[in-house]
């Protein structure tokens, strides 16, 4: 396995489905230069998401011969589909850029922390259950779906205190703005322009 040094970093955006860690993680990337690892998975994309954008959707047959290969560091089942991350892709991207980031359920974020340690940055974004509810109706999940995620929301939640850095969402602007001068204040030490 690749052994980060200790300039090189990893950082994990996660919390409740809903809450605009995708969003803020890619906003804050973007600010940041930096790049994303993408996760696979074996669910069919919503109308919003791009194949190698979003995610790599495969399928179950590649997901499987991909896992007993061990080409994994993580797989997670929800909802009978499966997501992983490729050792390889991080290796790859953290060699070219020193620091990336993931967006991951609460086991991902877990699963990459006991892999590499305190190179992992678990950054927990969050939103009360209406405002989450809300933004799912908003990008058109359907309510079987939204009641199946909804259902995990305590669940997510409950992982808010094992994180390094939390950050409600409730206005976008201000939580990438919070979110990247933290990190890189924190971590980076690129010395971004304040321009307010």
């Amino acid at each position: 396995m690749y052994e980060l040094n200790e300039k090189e970093l990893i950082f994990v955006f996660t919390g409740p489905n809903g809450a605009g860690r995708r969003t803020v993680a890619q906003m804050s990337g973007s600010t940041l230069g930096i790049k994303q690892v993408i996760s696979y998975t074996t669910r069919p994309p919503r109308s919003s998401e791009v194949d190698g954008q979003d995610y790599h959707f495969i399928s179950a047959e590649q997901f499987s011969d991909a896992e007993a290969n061990k080409a994994f560091i993580e797989v997670i089942e929800f909802s009978g589909n499966r997501y992983g991350i490729k050792e390889q892709d991080v290796a790859d991207m953290i060699q070219k850029f020193g620091a990336v980031y993931l967006v991951l359920n609460r086991h991902g974020a877990e699963q990459l922390k006991s892999t590499y340690g305190n190179r992992v940055v678990r950054i927990f974004i969050y939103a009360d259950r209406e405002t989450v509810q809300q933004r799912e109706e908003a990008r058109g999940d359907s309510p079987e779906l939204i009641e199946r995620y909804m259902s995990h929301y305590e669940e997510e939640m409950a992982y808010k205190d094992a994180c390094e850095h939390v950050f409600e969402n409730i206005d976008l602007a201000h939580t990438v703005f919070d979110l990247t001068k933290t990190l890189d204040d924190t971590y980076l030490r690129r010395n971004l322009l304040d321009l307010d």
